[in-house]
């Protein structure tokens, strides 16, 4: 309700600015060149631009996502204040190019974002849900796909911009809008092995090596382009600080995630001879059901961890890929 009042109030202050500047300077040009000059009138213009900015975005995210679940909403408010925060930031490296172009870029840019992780959200979530309707898949397929198309565009623009007219702030915009369209793809593509899992009714046993190698060439790609961009501001404008934190994040992840699979390669290697198979009597003490598929056990088809669970083999090559811990009692495997 708040929300709706001020956006009337705005507009209505823009439409009696625009109707004031008219009535006294009687002629288009004057008229124009008095909204862009006079400090009122360019605050008056942008607050009510940034209003049709949010009322747009609140139309887009009506019609591809519907209503937003509460940890949606929770994400948007702690992503925003980084993401804000640290561009402006990134932009003091860039302060004499600081003009209005560039706050249309930092408005569109930060819009954006929030679309992407929105959609990183939704997917994240119907992964989690067992009837997904197919008019939901078709509004997260569009979204990414004008998310991927938008951020191609903005990506061959600036680049065209910096080899026209040399290094400037387009190199910053370049390289986030890049960032986005690495993100949004890797979010597609990840959607893609859900579709395929769900067609085999959860059953397909490499979707998380497939999800495993996305997340690593999703991770590498970033990196790389961070350090390219790092090496780009270093040499023409000097220490790019802001970025300092999202390189070391990406270096962490990427740790992490190759540590997490030399892990698993080394469990899954030697897993029938690590663990021994169940006995009939100690599968009657578990109800014979599995508690990661709820399937049906026969001591053929399952192992017994040193903790004493008992898991199908390829429930637990599934879990170990995510990780290395019982699904049960949380010990190490």
């Amino acid at each position: 309700m708040k929300f709706w009042l001020y956006s009337s109030a705005s507009l209505a202050a823009c439409a009696g600015l625009i109707w004031y500047t008219y009535v006294t300077r009687q002629q288009f040009y004057p008229s124009v060149i008095y909204l862009v000059t006079s400090k009122v009138s360019v605050l008056v213009l942008g607050n009510a631009g940034l209003v049709l900015t949010t009322l747009f975005g609140r139309l887009l995210k009506s019609f591809f996502l519907g209503t937003l679940r509460d940890a949606e909403v929770e994400l948007l408010h702690e992503n925003v204040r980084y993401a804000v925060t640290e561009t402006c930031l990134a932009l003091t490296i860039f302060r004499e190019e600081i003009s209005f172009h560039v706050m249309v870029l930092f408005t569109a840019l930060v819009f954006l974002k929030i679309f992407h992780w929105l959609s990183q959200a939704r997917i994240e979530f119907i992964e989690q849900t067992d009837v997904i309707s197919r008019l939901t898949h078709v509004r997260l397929v569009g979204l990414m796909a004008m998310l991927a198309a938008v951020d191609t565009g903005f990506v061959v623009w600036c680049t065209l911009k910096v080899v026209e007219n040399g290094p400037s702030v387009f190199i910053l915009f370049g390289f986030e809008f890049l960032i986005l369209l690495v993100t949004i793809v890797a979010t597609f593509l990840r959607y893609v092995l859900y579709v395929v899992d769900s067609r085999m009714d959860g059953a397909w046993t490499n979707k998380f090596t497939y999800l495993f190698y996305l997340e690593l060439v999703s991770e590498v790609t970033k990196l790389v382009v961070y350090l390219v961009f790092f090496m780009l501001i270093f040499t023409y404008y000097g220490m790019p600080l802001h970025i300092v934190r999202d390189l070391w994040i990406s270096i962490k992840n990427l740790q992490r995630r190759i540590a997490s699979y030399f892990r698993y390669r080394k469990i899954t290697a030697h897993l029938n001879e690590r663990f021994p198979n169940p006995t009939e009597e100690e599968l009657q003490e578990t109800d014979r059901t599995c508690i990661i598929c709820r399937e049906e056990m026969t001591p053929d088809a399952c192992k017994k961890l040193p903790c004493s669970h008992i898991f199908h083999v390829d429930c637990l090559k599934m879990w170990v890929q995510r990780q290395q811990t019982c699904p049960t009692c949380r010990s190490t495997i």
